[in-house]
């Protein structure tokens, strides 16, 4: 009797719910410990010498009652998928259980012995826990769509700045175009030694114009982030050409050098344009009062451990160790970034430039494009010379880590000094 009572103690202080039937007797309940009274708010008095179908509804009996039959069939344990039932006061309790035949010996009945753990709280958390998840990804695909406005609105800045510049670009090729109509027009005689060169000046004319016209519509264009596998210097070359009237009409010098063999780069050429020219054009306005105005573009590759030990382990953040990275950078001779200004350059709508020259996004938003491509974008003075230094670290490979062959070209893009002079 007093061992009777300890198990009978022990049972009811258990956090689990436990309860057995008699399979010999139609499944009745013998057995109702108090967390069993808890999870279904059955009192054990009421519950034993109950069946299924006596405490639950049909449903739910029906099920049970195959379950406790597939246990016996099975002759072990079994684990049951996860259990709702419906108390009286239409709470709905989440069942993790497990049932066990179980042989008594000294009466010779069968039993099954269940053990359930209410998980209602771990499921509601859960559930709660995927809401939050659901209404995090929709605002985190809200706040992407903001950035690409705000990206788009930058561009179209930029496209008003450009403007003057491309037309300028595109009415010297009319012109030569319309010279060539009016020599032809005179009459065409088939041993003009100078109809090939006016055909072929004219014929360059027309690609000259279309292929600034189409850069400036590529660059325009509204898109999600598309990276593909790039020639950083085909971009160099389309940026340049695109800010060429700014850097003839500020007489600014410009050379490329770009390291033999450069991986490719992945990129989206329309919004990695609009970060060069971003940064082109500040230089150029940082050199307003500078004489010689002279940018130098520079492209290199380096692995990982170079970039850490020059730039610090912030690094660590964006890239891993042993990654091959290509290293972009604008250097000028312009009035550099003042101490004041230096931890405020990546702050939306901060601003050194006077009224009406820029709106304060462009450097947000130019960082914003670099980290969309897994990149960084810094800033600092040049540490002997007068001037700043703007530097872009981009991948060589996408989040498989797959590397690009390198560009097997050798050629350094110099932007002769007569070509960008009034």
């Amino acid at each position: 009797m007093e061992e009777h009572s300890i198990v009978e103690s022990v049972l009811d202080n258990l956090p689990v719910a436990v309860f057995a039937k008699d399979a010999t007797d139609g499944f009745r309940f013998i057995l109702w410990n108090k967390k069993q009274e808890e999870v279904t708010t059955i009192r054990a008095s009421k519950a034993l010498g109950k069946a299924d179908h006596d405490l639950f509804s049909q449903d739910s009996a029906d099920y049970f009652r195959s379950v406790d039959e597939a246990v016996i069939k099975r002759g072990k344990l079994m684990k049951v998928p996860e259990e709702i039932i419906e108390t009286k006061n239409g709470r709905e309790v989440h069942l993790r259980t497990v049932k066990i035949p179980v042989h008594d010996k000294e009466t010779g009945r069968l039993l099954v012995v269940g053990i359930s753990e209410d998980i209602t709280e771990q499921v509601k958390s859960l559930e709660q826990l995927e809401r939050l998840n659901r209404h995090l990804v929709a605002t985190n695909k809200e706040l992407q769509e903001t950035q690409m406005q705000l990206i788009q609105a930058e561009k179209l800045e930029s496209i008003g700045r450009l403007a003057a510049g491309v037309a300028h670009e595109v009415k010297n090729p009319l012109a030569l175009l319309l010279l060539g109509v009016d020599y032809l027009s005179e009459g065409i005689d088939p041993d003009d030694p100078n109809i090939a060169t006016i055909l072929k000046q004219m014929r360059d004319a027309v690609d000259r114009a279309d292929r600034i016209v189409r850069g400036l519509v590529d660059f325009s264009s509204q898109r999600s982030l598309s990276r593909e596998a790039t020639r950083l210097s085909l971009i160099i070359e389309e940026v340049l050409l695109l800010v060429k009237h700014e850097l003839t009409r500020s007489n600014t010098q410009v050379t490329v050098e770009i390291e033999k063999d450069l991986p490719f780069v992945y990129l989206d050429m329309s919004k990695f344009e609009q970060v060069l020219i971003n940064l082109i054009i500040n230089a150029v306005h940082a050199m307003s009062k500078v004489e010689n105005r002279r940018i130098k573009i520079k492209a290199r590759s380096e692995s990982l451990d170079e970039v850490i030990k020059n730039e610090g382990a912030r690094k660590r953040e964006v890239f891993r160790t042993g990654d091959q990275v290509v290293i972009l950078e604008i250097i000028d001779n312009g009035c550099g970034i003042a101490a004041g200004d230096a931890g405020r350059l990546f702050d939306p709508f901060f601003t050194t430039k006077a009224t009406g020259l820029g709106t304060g996004l462009g450097l947000s938003v130019a960082r914003r494009i670099v980290e969309l491509h897994g990149g960084e974008l810094t800033l600092r003075n040049r540490s002997l010379n007068r001037g700043a230094i703007a530097r872009l670290i981009l991948p060589t490979k996408l989040e498989t880590g797959k590397v690009t062959p390198p560009i097997n070209s050798s050629k350094e893009i110099d932007i002769p000094k007569e070509k960008l002079s009034p």
